[in-house]
C-alpha cells in the first residue's frame, strides 16, 4: 500500500517504521528538526540500530491518491490540516489522537465514505532522533472504527481491535487519563510524587470526568476504564499516589501541559456546569 503518516512524532513514527518494515511504501509528514533527521537518515532508525526506510515530505500533497492516510498529530492542530484532508484524493483518511468532543466534525470535514479514527495504545519514545517503542503487551491495542485498517496493522504487527462506538472508547479515555496527566505534570520536577491530598483531588476530577462520559450516553470501555471507575475512592487515591512515583508518571511529565488543557477544556466546554473538579486541577 501507499501510506502518508502525518506526524512524525513518537507514535506517528511508530506507525510509519511498522508500516514501512512490513513492505508497504511509507512517507511520513515532518517539520523542524525532526524533518531535517528523517531527510538526512532517509529512515526512522531505532534505538537498537534497526531502520525502516521512509520517504519524507514537509506537508501532504492533495493530488496523490494514497491508499491510507494517518494523521497522528495533537487535535489543536488538526483544524489547519482539515482543508487539504477534505480536498485529499486519499482513499482512506485515519485520524489518531486523544478528543473528547466526537468524531462528527471530522467526518463531516473528510466525507464519511473514507473517514475512519482510532486511538493507538502503546509505549514510544524518541531518544535524541531515535525511536524506542513497544507494541505488544498487556493492554497494548490500537482500537480503530475501521476493519480494514485493523487488518493492516495486524499484519505489521500491530495489535489492532475494532471499537464500533468510537465516541464512546476516546471519551472514556480522556476521562482517564486527564488525571494521570495532571498527576505527571504536578510530580515532574518534583523528587516525591503526589500528597495524598492531590491525590484525592484527581481522584474528585476523575469520578467527574467518568459520570460526564456517562451523561453523554455513552457506556464506559474498555473494561479497564469502567473497573477504575467502579473502585472506591480510598483505593484510587492509593493507586494515583503510587502511580505518581514511577517512572510512567515522570515520562508523562515531559509531554507538557498542552494537550492536558486542551482535553479539560473541551470537557468544560461540553459541560461548563458539571465540571468545576476538573478545571480546579487543569495545569
Amino acid at each position: 500500500m501507499d501510506i502518508l503518516v502525518i506526524g512524525a512524532g513518537r507514535i506517528g513514527s511508530t506507525f510509519a517504521s511498522h508500516l514501512a518494515l512490513a513492505g508497504h511504501h511509507v512517507t511520513v509528514v515532518a517539520r523542524g528538526a525532526r524533518l531535517e533527521t528523517l531527510r538526512h537518515d532517509g529512515a526512522i532508525v531505532m534505538v537498537d540500530g534497526r531502520r525502516a526506510p521512509v520517504r519524507v515530505a514537509d506537508a501532504l500533497d492533495p493530488a496523490v491518491p494514497h491508499d491510507l492516510v494517518i494523521v497522528t498529530v495533537m487535535e489543536s492542530q488538526v483544524d489547519v490540516l482539515l482543508p487539504s484532508l477534505a480536498l485529499s484524493a486519499a482513499r482512506t483518511v485515519l485520524l489518531m489522537f486523544n478528543t473528547f468532543r466526537g468524531t462528527a466534525p471530522y467526518r463531516d470535514a473528510i466525507g464519511s465514505a473514507r473517514f475512519a479514527f482510532g486511538f493507538p495504545t502503546m509505549t514510544a519514545f524518541l531518544v535524541e532522533g531515535r525511536l524506542r517503542c513497544r507494541v505488544v503487551g498487556a493492554g497494548l491495542v490500537t482500537t480503530v472504527s475501521s476493519p480494514a485498517c485493523a487488518e493492516v496493522f495486524r499484519a505489521a504487527g500491530l495489535p489492532a481491535a475494532v471499537e464500533a462506538d468510537m465516541d464512546g472508547f476516546l471519551r472514556s479515555h480522556v476521562a482517564f487519563v486527564v488525571p494521570l496527566l495532571v498527576a505527571g505534570l504536578w510530580t515532574w520536577k518534583r523528587a516525591d510524587g503526589l500528597s495524598w491530598h492531590e491525590a484525592r483531588r484527581l481522584v474528585g476530577a476523575w469520578g467527574e470526568g467518568f459520570a460526564l462520559v456517562r451523561d453523554l450516553g455513552h457506556r464506559l470501555v474498555p473494561r479497564i476504564v469502567a473497573m477504575v471507575s467502579a473502585m472506591p475512592a480510598p483505593l484510587l487515591t492509593a493507586l494515583l499516589w503510587a502511580f505518581s512515583r514511577t517512572a510512567d508518571a515522570r515520562n508523562v511529565g515531559e509531554f507538557g501541559p498542552a494537550e492536558t488543557r486542551w482535553l479539560i477544556d473541551a470537557m468544560a466546554g461540553v459541560a461548563p456546569g458539571r465540571t468545576a473538579r476538573l478545571r480546579s486541577v487543569r495545569p
